[in-house]
């Protein structure tokens, strides 16, 4: 019974794309990337009930990918700015996680890495995806499990301050969109 669970939990693995898997190495970097000064001091905001929301600013289509045993997950979404003046995305806050931060995604020799950005700028009337294999919301250090199809907070968080919370749909491991 033992070596059927053991192939069962291998089996699960291997089907998960290995583009899921660069975000569950994340977390094994992350001493390093704080000495090299890759990840930004954690910043704290106000409670998001108590300011206002960026004018102008709509998130649409916000869903987590969700991996198995609390490792990292990701929250994608997309951003349209219909206002008359520029909107700085500076952090986000998610519920049952105690480390959120701003993610883009580099390439270099062939390679695909995820970076830290402190703030992604969208000027009146653009729009921006944050999407699989580009930017992202990383979800880290959970204190809950992801329960597939059902619905969790992240507060977005603008120069201001201001904040925009979304409900984002949980997904599963291999999801790409």
């Amino acid at each position: 019974m033992l070596k059927f669970a053991i192939g069962l939990g291998a089996l699960a693995w291997a089907l998960v794309p290995p583009s899921v898997l660069a975000h569950a190495g994340h977390a094994h970097h992350a001493a390093e990337e704080a000495a090299s000064g890759h990840h930004a001091p954690a910043r704290t905001f106000p409670p998001a009930d108590s300011v206002a929301a960026p004018a102008g600013l709509t998130v649409s289509d916000c869903w987590i990918r969700a991996l198995p045993n609390r490792l990292p997950a990701a929250a994608y979404f997309r951003m349209r700015n219909s206002g008359d003046q520029e909107a700085v995305l500076v952090g986000a806050e998610a519920p049952g996680f105690r480390k959120v931060m701003l993610h883009g995604h580099d390439e270099a020799g062939g390679m695909a890495r995820m970076v830290h950005v402190n703030e992604v700028k969208l000027a009146p009337g653009e729009a921006f995806a944050f999407a699989p294999r580009g930017h992202h919301v990383m979800l880290e250090q959970a204190e809950v499990d992801l329960e597939v199809g059902t619905l969790r907070p992240i507060t977005l968080w603008f120069e201001g301050p201001k904040a925009l919370t979304v409900q984002c749909e949980v997904k599963a491991p291999g999801t790409m969109k």
